[in-house]
């Protein structure tokens, strides 16, 4: 939920108060249902002018209540999750299906990318636009590499490619691919490592992007992936597999590479990126990417439904 916060933080400077409802989905499936009282005290002592969900689930939740609802679908709720026979889960269908009847009930819905829009109800897209998540530009920016290895206690003389998933999501991150990726690289660069970090508060990320030499990213799905955008606030190059809007922010930078899913190809693109070891040049995408932006473009969502109330 940083990016969210970002955007709650953002959206201030539009002259939008807002009353922030947390979901702890986290915790239990069972939040989401509890959370449709909740939100409805808060629409009947609070009368806002519209409601705005983030992710599918919590749109279904808010589907209950009378005020204007905007929906932010981010990337699952919408494509799903696969399991290891490639089949979506029985948990995925139910989230999609949850996510299609607040994409309904929805006034206005914001995709994260435009694969996101693609895949939406041919009738619900027309109220549909795509705004990515914004980065907060004052916390990610070029850094200094030996200092921010330094503080994260880090080899200064690795090579370290930066995968900043989960390891214990390993289907939709591939992580099993990521592996066999630096497998294949350690053989022409030995002093390459895998930098995997997950579950670090957000306030530590900026370090690792900017002590890390390149970003990997090689997930089945995304919609528009946060680490992408923030490693290329820090410079920092990123070869990907072509998912989600990942193709909209790297043929616009320098020292970037979009690749099959295949771990040779992977493996000689980051092995390319290593030897060049020059930053993203990534100054085109900065404007789209600052949360100011991104801010204006989502009042302008509020004001046409408010507008149309």
């Amino acid at each position: 939920g940083t990016f969210v916060e970002s955007q709650v933080r953002s959206l201030g400077s539009m002259n939008v108060e807002t009353e922030v409802e947390v979901i702890r989905g986290d915790r239990s499936a069972l939040a989401y249902a509890g959370a449709i009282q909740a939100i409805r005290r808060v629409v009947t002592t609070w009368r806002p002018d519209l409601i705005h969900a983030h992710f599918g689930l919590a749109g279904w939740s808010a589907r209950f209540q009378p005020a204007p609802l905007v929906l932010s679908v981010c990337g699952d709720d919408v494509l799903g999750a696969v399991n290891s026979q490639g089949r979506l889960t029985i948990k995925s269908r139910l989230t999609m299906a949850m996510t299609r009847a607040a994409v309904r009930r929805a006034v206005a819905v914001i995709c994260k990318s435009p694969n996101l829009l693609a895949a939406l109800p041919k009738a619900s897209q027309q109220r549909a636009v795509v705004i990515p998540n914004g980065v907060d530009l004052a916390r990610f920016h070029p850094g200094d590499r030996s200092a921010a290895r330094a503080a994260l206690g880090l080899d200064p003389a690795a090579e370290y490619v930066l995968f900043p998933h989960d390891h214990r999501q390993p289907l939709q991150k591939r992580f099993a691919l990521a592996a066999e990726t630096m497998q294949a690289l350690q053989a022409l660069r030995p002093q390459a490592r895998l930098l995997q970090v997950s579950g670090e508060p957000a306030e530590r990320m900026p370090d690792y992007y900017r002590a890390a030499n390149c970003l990997l990213l090689t997930s089945r799905s995304e919609g528009s992936p946060n680490t992408v955008k923030e490693a290329l606030a820090c410079e920092l190059p990123v070869v990907s597999v072509d998912v989600g809007d990942v193709a909209h922010w790297l043929r616009r930078c320098l020292n970037c590479r979009l690749v099959s899913a295949e771990p040779t190809e992977l493996a000689a693109a980051l092995a390319d990126v290593l030897a060049i070891d020059q930053p993203a040049g990534s100054a085109a995408v900065l404007a789209e990417l600052d949360l100011a932006s991104v801010a204006r473009r989502i009042r302008a969502v509020y004001d046409r439904v408010v507008e149309a109330a």
